[in-house]
């Protein structure tokens, strides 16, 4: 089984446009800094996410 290190340091993100998903994403970044959300993802993330080799 592959071994997935921890991030460090900052992340840079590129929005192209400012649509619907761009809006919603930078909204849900600013609601999890403020306190004001978890930062699950969307509700098809919150299932088992496989890593590594599929069988």
């Amino acid at each position: 089984m592959t071994e997935i290190t921890p991030a460090k340091g900052k992340l840079g993100v590129l929005l192209v446009g400012l649509g619907a998903v761009s809006t919603t994403f930078i909204g849900g970044v600013l609601a999890v800094r403020k306190g004001l959300a978890q930062p699950i993802g969307s509700l098809t993330q919150m299932g088992t996410v496989r890593l590594g080799q599929r069988t």
